[in-house]
């Protein structure tokens, strides 16, 4: 590799760097983190300028640094105070916390896409330990918060009906990070062909995953496995805090696919995994998926972690006041159940003669949920102000 086209990287880093320096952000830790960035591309500079890398591997390294700092920059820029949508990231961070250990700490920021199904999780940083140990190693230097990044499509960025998908977008990085889709692979294939489960559970497995009964080698179905499975996951993990609602809105995107691909179950098994789940009905794959997150994480569980709520108040077009993070994650419930079946009640309530359009109703619902998200950590944290200052004065 050409060593100028290093330098070339270099200079652009620092271009993206000095312009990032002008970025406001919503708190303490993703300014923490940028300047520690910051301080990582000056060591870079320096040891570039005083000992220019001879070797492909000694560039090749630098350039990885180069690119981890462009990765950062690129969802950093994307969640600062004029553009991350702050009352949707807010509900993912207290579902997330839920799930860390003592001592972790991730930032979820947000990369906005040009996608109107753009919805993912990108775990190139959160799990990237090598680069750290190596930056750690190298540079002294310590990342005290990682990135948890999630892309959200742009044009919906504010949308609190289908934000929903980011619970199962989150669940994607807590698989990652306890490894449970490819531990119970891997588990449940061993079951699988020494005849461990019953006869109906072996018609109900082949059913969730027909590849295993295609022509495919035992590595690929163990694959397979890890992908389907990390799916039914990550729609369990959703299920806990939105119920049934990312499910309507998958149906739709996929029109109720009964087919299935590598990555991906259809989307009817996946529907009705999260109904027995939520019904608490007998089902083979949730038992497996439940069994394997207590028994990996060792203190975690798929179960219920929200409030449904009534909309009195959403009718009188006032924000609802939410007690705690179970209504917090229940208020996005409350707004597919307005959307999809009561919704002409703001006609009544609004003494119209004629029924109130969905556009105007799309509006009021979002407006309204966000106005109670917002409302609901403004009152934490002036609960938090009081109780430090209750502290303080003797």
């Amino acid at each position: 590799m050409d060593i100028k086209l290093l330098e070339l990287h270099i200079s652009q880093a620092e271009l993206a760097l000095n312009k990032a320096c002008n970025n406001n952000y919503s708190d303490r830790a993703k300014e923490e983190y940028q300047q520690t960035l910051l301080e990582l591309f000056r060591q870079i500079k320096t040891n570039f300028v005083n000992t220019p890398p001879t070797s492909p591997p000694d560039i090749f390294e630098i350039k990885r640094e180069i690119d981890f700092i462009f990765k950062s920059l690129e969802f950093l820029d994307s969640s600062t105070l004029n553009l991350i949508p702050y009352e949707i990231v807010e509900c993912l961070r207290c579902a997330m916390v839920e799930w860390l250990q003592p001592g972790e700490n991730y930032i979820i920021v947000t990369s906005l896409i040009n996608d109107i199904q753009g919805f993912s999780f990108d775990p190139r940083i959160a799990f990237n330990d090598p680069l750290y140990v190596s930056i750690n190693k190298k540079y002294g230097l310590t990342f005290d918060n990682r990135l948890v990044q999630i892309n959200i499509p742009k044009a919906l960025s504010r949308d609190y009906l289908t934000a929903v998908v980011l619970y199962h977008e989150l669940g994607h990085f807590i698989d990652n990070k306890y490894s449970i889709s490819s531990a119970l692979a891997r588990d449940l294939y061993r079951k699988y062909i020494n005849n461990i489960f019953s006869a109906l559970e072996i018609n109900a497995i082949n059913t969730y995953f027909p590849f295993l009964l295609q022509n495919y080698t035992h590595n690929d179905k163990v694959t397979l496995l890890s992908y389907h499975i990390a799916e039914y996951f990550c729609d369990l993990f959703g299920a806990q805090y939105i119920n049934d609602c990312s499910n309507k809105y998958l149906d739709y995107l996929t029109e109720n696919q009964n087919v299935f691909s590598d990555s991906h179950p259809s989307t009817i098994n996946r529907s009705k995994v999260v109904k027995d789940f939520l019904d608490n009905t007998s089902n083979v794959i949730v038992d497996q998926i439940k069994n394997a997150v207590r028994q990996i994480t060792g203190t975690k569980n798929l179960d219920y972690r929200f409030t449904k709520l009534t909309g009195a108040d959403f009718f009188n077009f006032l924000p609802i006041t939410l007690k705690d993070e179970k209504e917090l994650h229940g208020i996005f419930i409350l707004g597919w159940d307005v959307w999809l079946d009561n919704w002409q009640t703001f006609s009544t309530n609004m003494n119209m003669n004629s029924a109130i359009q969905r556009p105007q109703v799309y509006s009021i619902i979002n407006n309204l949920i966000e106005k109670s998200i917002s409302n609901y950590f403004i009152n934490q944290k002036w609960t938090q102000i009081q109780s430090a200052t209750q502290q303080v004065v003797p």
